[in-house]
């Protein structure tokens, strides 16, 4: 990591896209230990109060308060410039700065990955469970959905996610977990256990 930014180098297909998962869930956890990130958090959150599902609404409300910045080449930009700094990003600096926020609350979170039919992935998206020791749902984190469309997975198939999991969108927090219930989706491979998995393997 230098200057904010990393670098690194994947597979092809499937397992490029397990690779990339893997590496962004642990660059977010390892920065939601981060001293300067957990202590922008605390001051950022401090009104928001305790409850997990208030804070899964004021994450969402950050990230896409954050502009949205377009790569020409694979580029992960630390949470700090990302978030701290107000830099923004694109969809996997997002995913990062979710997972790292999430990790400094208290919160469990993961990384799901759209692919195509080849493993190519094509989008990247935050879940965050609820409630916090248990998880029974995950809430959908993804700022660029509605900014960047065509980024995301308007139109798309979905059955090409590749981690699915009982899943609701943000904006259905009402304050409360108990109003929260997962709607009736197929249930597909959980790629984020294969791919640490995979890379415990190698």
């Amino acid at each position: 990591m230098d200057g904010g930014y990393g670098a690194y180098y994947s597979r092809n297909g499937l397992d490029g896209t397990v690779d990339k998962m893997v590496l962004i869930e642990e660059m977010g956890r390892k920065f939601g230990h981060d001293r300067r990130l957990q202590e922008f958090i605390l001051r950022k959150f401090k009104k928001v109060g305790s409850a997990a599902d208030a804070q899964v609404g004021a994450i969402v409300k950050w990230l896409e308060s954050l502009p949205y910045r377009r790569e020409p080449a694979e580029i992960l930009r630390s949470p700090i410039s990302t978030g701290v700094e107000g830099n923004g990003g694109d969809c996997d600096d997002f995913v990062v700065l979710a997972i790292a926020t999430a990790t400094a609350l208290g919160l469990p979170s993961k990384a799901q990955v759209v692919a195509d039919s080849h493993g190519n992935g094509f989008h990247i998206r935050a879940l965050v469970g609820l409630p916090p020791l248990r998880p029974s749902l995950w809430v959908v984190v993804d700022p660029v959905y509605r900014s960047e469309p065509q980024w995301a997975m308007a139109k798309r198939d979905l059955s090409s996610v590749l981690a699915e999991f009982p899943t609701v969108p943000a904006q259905a927090l009402h304050g409360t977990v108990s109003t929260l219930s997962p709607p009736t989706t197929p249930w597909l491979m959980y790629a984020g256990a294969l791919g640490i998995l995979l890379w415990m393997t190698r």
